[in-house]
């Protein structure tokens, strides 16, 4: 398949006004050991968890990239080869790569996808990229499109941007977190369980943009009790 890719406008100048170009990685590939079984596939509002987290992401990528024509959306779900999870991601228009090392740590699966939209679509082609766990059920689209916003209003020509959501009155930072161009190459070489982590703790970390989310919106869950928690909030209507 050939992707109509556009090559991002000259750094500089007007360009943080410019829609920026942002693809979306999925870190669907965990091994749900608190849980005890696949926290992705467990009933929510009719479908699953990961069908809702899929909503959020792909109707905020929608809204914030409107204007940009392609074949395939810039976004690919890393998973562990599991065929519900690939099914259910595939069907929101992610693309599907496997990580047969998911057990070294969610370090891996940036790295796999940050490789895959890289060389997919090329390296001049992407202005950033939103790296997402796919265990937030009450993820919504807004988070996408305050974190796009927030990187349209605040990168410069270097695309070292990294924007961060905090949640709710204690500002706990969250995710998912989007990393301008500048570290792609970093990106891909992460290992272990710190994640992007690495990144806005350290040599990212003068570039980092924080956005006030509210709290639900950042809830994820890792254990039976997370996931009795959330029935119970359905189930009062918080």
């Amino acid at each position: 398949m050939e992707y109509k890719t556009c090559e991002s406008a000259p750094l500089g100048g007007a360009l943080s006004r410019e829609i920026p170009r942002i693809g979306v990685v999925l870190l669907a590939a965990g091994q749900s050991r608190r849980m005890g079984n696949n926290k992705q596939l467990l009933p929510w509002r009719g479908k699953t968890i990961l069908d809702a987290v899929c909503h959020a992401l792909q109707v905020g990528w929608e809204q914030s990239n409107s204007s940009w024509n392609l074949e395939a959306y810039p976004m690919v779900a890393v998973t562990g080869g599991d065929h519900d999870i690939d099914g259910i991601a595939s069907s929101y228009g992610f693309s599907i790569t496997h990580n047969s090392r998911s057990d070294l740590g969610q370090g891996t699966s940036i790295a796999l996808g940050v490789q895959y939209l890289v060389n997919t679509f090329g390296t001049h082609s992407l202005d950033g990229i939103i790296c997402s766990v796919s265990d937030q059920p009450l993820l919504d689209s807004m988070v996408i499109e305050k974190l796009i916003a927030s990187f349209q209003q605040h990168r410069d020509e270097t695309n070292r941007t990294i924007v961060v959501p905090k949640y709710g009155p204690t500002q706990h930072p969250g995710n998912p977190v989007l990393f301008g161009a500048h570290w792609f190459e970093a990106l891909q070489h992460i290992e272990g369980d710190q994640g992007g982590r690495t990144i806005i703790r350290g040599a990212g970390h003068n570039f980092v943009e924080y956005v006030s989310i509210i709290p639900e919106w950042g809830f994820d869950i890792d254990t039976p009790e997370d996931y009795n928690d959330l029935q119970h909030r359905e189930s009062e209507g918080v």
